[in-house]
């Protein structure tokens, strides 16, 4: 209950496109950023702060991407 009301206050105070961000990757499940600028119509700068933020906060977690050692991924933690 406490997690929640806290992702619900962090959330509050996120701007629109890491809302956005966030909504598609609990939707998708994991997602790199390429998939995220791709989906989201958004410009890559947008999606790196957006990300930054969301990791930041607790809200994304960011592993990495196997097939593309280059690349990460980003998923909402649930559980």
């Amino acid at each position: 209950m406490e997690m929640t009301i806290k992702m619900l206050t962090v959330a509050e105070q996120l701007p629109p496109s890491a809302r956005a961000i966030y909504t598609l990757l609990s939707e998708q499940g994991p997602l790199t950023s390429k998939d995220l600028i791709q989906k989201c119509d958004l410009a890559p700068r947008t999606v790196r702060y957006a990300l930054k933020r969301l990791t930041k906060e607790g809200l994304v977690k960011k592993a990495p991407y196997l097939l593309d050692m280059r690349s990460s991924k980003y998923f909402v933690e649930t559980g």
